[in-house]
């Protein structure tokens, strides 16, 4: 008989995390589990799900931020685990992590799993606010069997605040199942520049305001370096005003949101990405799957991924630094391809999907088992 999962997650988008997890979700055994998925109805999350012809169950009541519809979301989650019966409930970032885990305890899902991808605590908030998200990060640790984090810092950092105990606490890392193909020349600006490229939200997180006021006064010192930073969100025309600013609309390409960033990728000789926090960006893992050296902000889980063998390493709020960095890199084209290598080399070594996938599906397995023989 399968095993039911609930795979739980708060928007219906494709960023990375929305992304990763149909990656996770494709290599399940599709004869071992019946995979049911829940979210906020209405985006293309929703459709790749359906896609998949996995059983969606929308929860309509989702809202991103703290509200009182928040209470219908729970007993909502708590329904639907009472109805279907699920094996495992495998809940995705803060409040899906906090909600689903509670109710899926109370409704007595055997396995419970979450995934962190970047804490809700952050150094750059409030005193209170950073308190009142460890303790909920604490609470919702009590009502889940395992808490998979995506980078080790995230990890460390929980274990030292003393928000679960070690034997709950997992790193492993995203991963990508295929390697992204380049060739030597795929469009006309890689005949006469050196393209700088990143898929991103336009963010206060993602840093985004910054690295477009760096990347123009770069533009302006050097004659072949262009950019292509493929995305949308909040800052998305403040970005188009500053390049219109400097009139470099011919230089500094914002296409806005494309889900297959596969394409795009094959069309940069660099990847950058200037976050202020990040968990494991998936962005950066397809960048270096494609053979892409990377360019990223000095931070915790991005030296993770990234060091001197396979890019740049940034300090935040640096722009001098930030802008050497890239006239570098445009100026140096044979050290970014052999950094580009070596960036796959790594990442396929470091983030192992079928390894990681395998682990997963006998833990999941183990997990359901030793449960049940305890009842």
């Amino acid at each position: 008989m399968k095993k039911r999962i609930l795979h739980l997650q708060l928007l219906p988008l494709l960023s990375g995390v929305q992304r990763f997890s149909l990656h996770l979700l494709d290599g399940l055994p599709q004869d071992e589990y019946d995979i049911y998925v829940a979210s906020k109805p209405g985006g293309p999350f929703v459709d790749a799900v359906l896609d998949r012809e996995w059983k969606y169950l929308p929860i309509k009541t989702f809202r991103h931020p703290i509200t009182s519809w928040d209470l219908f979301s729970f007993i909502e989650i708590y329904r639907l685990c009472r109805k279907y019966k699920f094996d495992i409930v495998h809940t995705n970032s803060s409040k899906p992590g906090l909600l689903g885990r509670i109710a899926a305890r109370l409704a007595g899902v055997p396995l419970i799993v979450h995934s962190i991808h970047g804490t809700a605590f952050q150094p750059h908030q409030s005193r209170w606010v950073y308190l009142l998200y460890t303790m909920l990060e604490k609470l919702g640790n009590c009502f889940s069997d395992y808490t998979l984090f995506v980078n080790h810092s995230d990890r460390i950092k929980c274990l030292e605040l003393g928000l679960l105990p070690d034997s709950k606490a997992i790193t492993i890392y995203n991963a990508l199942a295929d390697t992204i193909v380049r060739p030597e020349i795929t469009n006309k600006m890689k005949h006469d520049g050196f393209v700088i490229g990143s898929t991103i939200r336009f963010s206060e997180q993602k840093n985004v305001i910054k690295l477009i006021t760096a990347a123009c006064k770069a533009c302006r010192l050097q004659e072949k370096l262009k950019f292509i930073i493929l995305g949308d969100g909040e800052h998305y025309q403040l970005c188009k005003s500053i390049v219109a600013s400097y009139r470099l609309n011919d230089k500094i390409l914002l296409p806005g949101w494309d889900s297959d960033v596969a394409p795009w990728l094959k069309t940069f000789d660099a990847f950058i990405l200037y976050s202020r926090w990040e968990a494991l960006p998936y962005s950066i893992i397809e960048a270096m799957h494609a053979g892409l050296p990377i360019i990223g902000s000095d931070i915790p889980s991005i030296r993770e991924l990234v060091d001197e063998s396979v890019g740049w390493l940034v300090p935040l709020d640096d722009e001098q630094t930030l802008i050497s960095t890239l006239l570098e890199v445009a100026e140096s084209p044979s050290i970014a391809s052999s950094k580009g290598k070596a960036a796959l080399s790594k990442v396929r070594a470091l983030c192992d999907y079928p390894h990681h996938d395998r682990s997963l599906s006998q833990k999941s397995t183990r997990g359901v088992e030793n449960e049940k023989t305890r009842d």
